[in-house]
């Protein structure tokens, strides 16, 4: 996965949406913002930031007159990305960074209007099949001035490349696991969490800086490493991904038995495993999902069998939480609020 990234879309007016040129795949990958849907639901020139997950993006949507379009011009949308987490010591404020790359992506949108080619090509063969290898719909010397086009910008905007220097981390970035088997509602949990962080871009303040942090390290785990406690493919070693592990978020549905006891079966196995590496002491958040107005769920049975009793004595930093994932922002923000300020 790229830790910057410069795309060119398009929407056409037969298939909708469509990528043009990206130095990243972003197909069927949920740790990238879905482009199409982004141009999908805009049709005016404007440049605008837009937060997701793991990255920080610009975009800027423009215009290219063409003779041959419908209605006399095609939509075209510039996005340049990046991981803030990979660059949080070279960003200090990244609404400001963002914005400054506005100036570039408009010269950038100047030289592809007047690129040769660049509005037949636009408009060529509008058919589905074609999409994959839209840039070979034009000539070689197309290709070759759209490339260093493409290379001369993507230099300008990155900031690997434009301080001269190769960044890199100096140790894994710390990472806060998400549990919850197949029937969970953890996709919903993940999904509030970046709403709420999308809709609080704008404020400073400590809840919008808590949840920048945990959507940069946030990472599903999957139920396949936990069966095959971390001996997969992914780890080298034992223990490979939870070597880098600060936090753990285990989320269940309270209306269903099976759910709970998954999720214990899950969590005894990575704490299992987490000992054996000795980093059994860092903080676990569980949470209990409650759809509205259903107060059947028994407290009790949720502490017995977890061993709450048994886990506070050995030192643990466990917190219980009950909620409506896709309803209880303030209980979320409260719940990761404490995962934060636990981390080792």
């Amino acid at each position: 996965m790229k830790e910057e990234i410069l795309c060119i879309s398009y929407f056409d007016y037969l298939i909708g949406p469509s990528n043009f040129y990206c130095n990243e795949s972003l197909d069927n990958n949920p740790d990238y913002p879905d482009l199409n849907r982004i141009l999908d639901f805009n049709e005016e020139e404007d440049s605008f930031i837009f937060s997701y997950r793991k990255f920080q993006t610009i975009n800027h949507l423009f215009y290219v007159e063409s003779e041959v379009a419908r209605g006399g011009h095609e939509l075209v949308m510039i996005t340049y990305m990046f991981k803030a987490a990979y660059f949080k010591n070279e960003i200090i404020d990244v609404f400001n960074y963002l914005e400054s790359k506005i100036p570039i992506l408009e010269e950038y949108a100047s030289e592809l209007k007047e690129l040769n080619e660049f509005k037949s090509v636009l408009h060529a063969k509008n058919k589905p099949e074609y999409q994959p290898g839209v840039l070979n719909l034009g000539s070689d010397e197309f290709r070759n001035n759209f490339l260093t086009l493409y290379e001369k910008y993507y230099k300008r905007l990155s900031l690997k490349l434009s301080t001269g220097r190769i960044i890199s981390s100096k140790q894994p970035l710390k990472k806060i696991f998400i549990v919850g088997n197949p029937s969970s509602v953890k996709n919903t949990f993940i999904d509030n969490i970046e709403s709420i962080q999308f809709r609080d871009q704008t404020n400073p303040g400590l809840p919008t800086r808590i949840f920048e942090l945990v959507i940069d390290n946030m990472e599903v785990l999957t139920y396949d490493c936990i069966v095959k406690k971390f001996e997969c493919a992914k780890c080298e070693n034992l223990g490979g991904c939870l070597q880098n592990a600060q936090g753990f978020v285990f989320i269940f549905d309270l209306t269903k038995e099976e759910s709970i006891l998954h999720a214990r079966e899950s969590f005894q196995t990575i704490m299992n495993s987490c000992s054996e590496i000795d980093n059994e002491k860092i903080p676990v958040l569980l949470i209990g999902n409650k759809v509205q107005d259903w107060d059947g769920f028994d407290t009790d049975y949720v502490s017995k069998a977890f061993e709450f009793e048994d886990l506070e004595e050995c030192g643990m930093k466990l917190k219980y939480y009950t909620m409506n994932v896709a309803r209880e922002n303030e209980k979320i923000m409260k719940a990761l609020r404490w995962t934060v300020r636990h981390m080792i």
